[in-house]
């Protein structure tokens, strides 16, 4: 079993994802730091400052890659990662993709604080780039899980029965 979490950055990915793991004893994956150990930088935001968001996704799809056959795992991946047809592809093998569809405005709530998010920085910008990203989770989610007005438990519950 491959569980794959994707949703818009502050959506709540990493949250789910490390609950379901001690109720499903699986082991969790987190892309952006296996991309952060393959870049050899201390945070993502320096990786966008001094490698550039093309160096990012590069990466992020080797990380992608390099999970393509494992299984028995969470992955929780990156709110870009659906930017590529190659990425989801490849999390994809042997797994089934979840969506948790959060609101702009809880996410604007969650991240207010957030200095480590370099695509959430420009308010306007980060809206736009939420609209657009909301059609590509859709289209390849295999099911999609609304999380506004839940909390993580009954985020993860619902995920659970599903499966």
């Amino acid at each position: 079993m491959k569980i794959i979490l994707i949703g818009f950055m502050g959506s709540g990915k990493t949250t789910v994802a490390n609950i379901l793991a001690k109720k499903l004893n699986l082991e969790v994956i987190e892309m952006d730091q296996l991309i952060l150990a393959k870049s050899g930088r201390n945070s993502i935001s320096e990786i966008f400052s001094l490698d550039g968001e093309k160096h990012f996704r590069a990466l992020e799809t080797k990380v992608c890659q390099s999970l393509k056959d494992r299984g028995n795992l969470i992955v929780s991946t990156g709110g870009g990662v659906i930017g590529d047809k190659t990425n989801i592809n490849s999390l994809k093998n042997n797994g089934r993709i979840f969506y948790l569809k959060t609101s702009f405005s809880i996410i604007n709530k969650r991240l207010k604080n957030d200095k480590t998010r370099p695509l959430f920085e420009d308010k306007e910008a980060a809206k736009k780039l939420f609209n657009i990203r909301q059609k590509l989770y859709e289209k390849f989610a295999d099911k999609t899980i609304i999380t506004d007005g839940k909390t993580v438990n009954e985020v993860t519950s619902y995920l659970i029965h599903l499966l």
